[in-house]
């Protein structure tokens, strides 16, 4: 039972830190397009 507890602690301490792996560049993008998105309207009006 220990060894179960101790593999679904490792699996979910792994899942966290693949999911900040995932969640930075995907913001980093999404900062990125707004910012494009503002600029491109602030020179067309």
């Amino acid at each position: 039972m220990k060894l179960i507890t101790d593999g679904y602690r490792g699996i979910s301490f792994f899942m966290q830190i693949n999911v900040d792996r995932l969640l930075v560049p995907l913001m980093i993008i999404g900062a990125l397009t707004i910012a494009g998105w503002l600029m491109s309207y602030a020179t067309v009006y």
